[in-house]
């Protein structure tokens, strides 16, 4: 892991040594929570960055090919209460799988959690099936449903913690209701540090490592005492490369065609061949919570980022600047001048958790 970082943070000097106790006593109090590190131990739900995984155990489970298309109407009928698409009233109507995640579509994933929840018969009913889900309702298990979605969390390593060496809070896979836990809500809680290593797997095409934040010990001259490098967990060895590339497809998309040019457009001018997902964590006390996992370059990734921001709102507004700036500055080694504004703007809020 190159860097976890928690804001709001604190000056470490000044409880080094002397101790300066007034400092102390004011973070200690402070209600924004600087001494808890929410990289590693806030936990949320991952939103529509979970949708990745989503289309890959669909692709797996042949619930889905790369070429299925999936009709959204904006509300999805065959269960109760009937979920809606973000894009109500409007819809998407008909998407492949690397268009529905170009589009964060709800309704298809939806749709791939409702077919992952049929049992029997009820596959095989799909053709002739109505928007109610006339055809397949009988054959509807939503904990079957819960349990596939469960064997992938399980190997793209989101059943534990992420191996680095700090502690870090239990992650939760979701255990009620398929269709809404497959766009990342149900019972689905994360933590920053392990969507950091789910994505790193998604951008590396299966292979699922242990984070590790030390580099290396050495003796007070310098030298080498040992060093360390992430050890590999597990690896996802029968997923075709069909399936990484509509998924790699639908996440360059994201950002080099859907239509939030606002936050784009600088983006894609500075060369950044970033792939991402955008997502939202519903907050019933306030504002939603805004989340990013991304990769770059697009064709060979040497970088991934998560990045999760308390209250912010909206998926992208947020998220995306702040993993875009922090993938432009390792890559490049400096922020280009036509997006400095947007890392002053970053800099001057107190609500960034990244990993």
């Amino acid at each position: 892991m190159l860097a976890c970082v928690s804001y709001p943070g604190y000056d470490n000097n000044r409880l080094a040594n002397t101790m300066d106790s007034e400092y102390y006593n004011k973070l200690l109090t402070d209600s924004a929570r600087p001494f808890y590190n929410n990289a590693t131990q806030e936990k949320t739900a991952p939103g529509s960055t979970y949708k990745p995984l989503v289309a890959i155990a669909g692709l797996t489970e042949g619930v889905i090919n790369t070429e299925s298309t999936l009709p959204c109407s904006g509300v999805y009928k065959k269960v109760e209460p009937n979920p809606k698409c973000w894009a109500y009233p409007n819809s998407h109507g008909s998407l492949t799988v690397a268009q529905a995640i170009e589009h964060s579509c709800n309704n298809f994933f939806y749709e791939v959690g409702y077919r992952m929840s049929l049992k029997d018969q009820g596959i095989a009913n799909i053709g002739s099936d109505t928007a109610d889900g006339d055809k397949t309702a009988q054959y509807y298990s939503s904990d079957l449903g819960t349990d596939t979605l469960k064997k992938y969390a399980i190997q793209f390593g989101l059943s534990e913690t992420s191996g680095i060496e700090i502690p870090e809070a239990e992650p939760q896979i979701s255990d009620e209701s398929s269709v809404p836990s497959s766009i990342g809500q149900g019972t689905n809680n994360y933590t920053t540090s392990q969507l950091a290593r789910y994505i790193t797997t998604v951008a590396n095409k299966g292979t699922v490592y242990d984070l590790t934040l030390l580099d290396k010990v050495t003796t007070s001259n310098g030298k080498t005492v040992k060093e360390y490098e992430a050890e590999v967990k597990n690896t996802l060895d029968d997923i075709p490369s069909s399936t990484w590339n509509a998924v790699h497809t639908g996440m360059r998309n994201v950002v080099k065609v859907e239509h939030n040019a606002d936050i784009f457009s600088e983006l894609n001018r500075s060369g950044l061949e970033l792939s991402g997902k955008t997502g939202t964590a519903q907050n019933p006390h306030g504002r939603d919570h805004s989340a990013f996992i991304g990769f770059a370059p697009y064709d060979k990734p040497r970088i991934a980022v998560a990045v999760y921001v308390e209250n912010a709102g909206f998926g992208a507004a947020y998220g995306v600047p702040i993993g875009s700036l922090m993938i432009e500055k390792y890559l490049k080694g400096e922020i280009s001048a036509g997006r400095k504004h947007i890392e002053e703007r970053m800099l001057n809020s107190n609500t960034i958790v990244s990993s």
